[in-house]
């Protein structure tokens, strides 16, 4: 899988997860802790430059899964 697909991959299951849960982009930046700026770029379908491990650890948490699982 090329990185381009993970990065896809990512970034819609991140916004399915998000719609899910019924929360808006706000909601998930806040219960996260991710900055919302990151999260309006991946909804975007872009991986933000300033986006640390730490925020897809952050991601994790807010839903209850481990990290690997953000890329399924």
């Amino acid at each position: 899988m090329s990185i381009l697909e993970n990065k896809q991959r990512f970034c819609n299951r991140l916004k399915a997860l998000r719609e899910g849960k019924k929360l808006t982009v706000e909601e998930l930046a806040q219960c996260s802790g991710v900055a919302l700026t990151i999260l309006e770029e991946l909804e975007r379908e872009v991986l933000p430059a300033e986006m640390m491990l730490h925020d897809a650890v952050l991601l994790a948490k807010a839903f209850d899964c481990k990290i690997y699982e953000l890329f399924e």
